[in-house]
């Protein structure tokens, strides 16, 4: 489990992604963060890791709708029924790509810069523009810089993330 918290100018924390379980919690933090403050599901994430077996994609792939009522009843996680039903379908497409791949990281990789951020969006449920970029982001992928992003899309950043100082 890895700490999100974003550095103290504003940008979002990358992480070392040691393998698929890495990779697949980034995937999943994008998807409790859409919507919300990141203290939010910062303050569920250790429940949140518990629940989807500390985010190794092959368990969670396994979810069926019993798993997500048991997760939904569950007073420790953010209960929003959509976001959890998605994280066992994205598990499944995580797995499906990086088998066809050779890896999440090769499929990521081999999109391309100018589509990744749009394959995340169509591959991945709850997964939106600014998702998509945080993710590639913290994993280490070359991007532009968050507010350079933001002004291009014509868009305000997360309270976190602006600078106004």
């Amino acid at each position: 489990m890895h700490d999100f918290t974003p550095l103290a100018s504003g940008a979002p924390r990358q992480i070392p992604a040691a393998g698929p379980a890495d990779q697949f919690e980034v995937l999943t933090r994008a998807v409790f963060n859409a919507g919300m403050t990141w203290r939010v599901a910062q303050a569920h994430w250790a429940a949140i890791a518990e629940a989807f077996a500390d985010f190794d994609p092959d368990i969670v792939a396994g979810y069926d709708e019993h798993d997500v009522e048991r997760l939904v009843a569950d007073e420790r996680l953010i209960r929003s029924r959509g976001k959890l039903a998605a994280i066992p379908r994205n598990a499944r497409t995580f797995v499906r790509l990086a088998g066809e791949h050779d890896g999440f990281d090769t499929w990521l990789a081999g999109v391309g810069d100018d589509a990744r951020e749009r394959a995340l969006c169509r591959q991945f449920r709850y997964i939106g523009e600014f998702g998509a970029y945080w993710s590639q982001y913290t994993l280490g992928m070359e991007v532009p810089d968050h507010r350079a992003w933001a002004r291009a899309r014509g868009r305000s950043l997360p309270p976190h993330l602006r600078d106004d100082t």
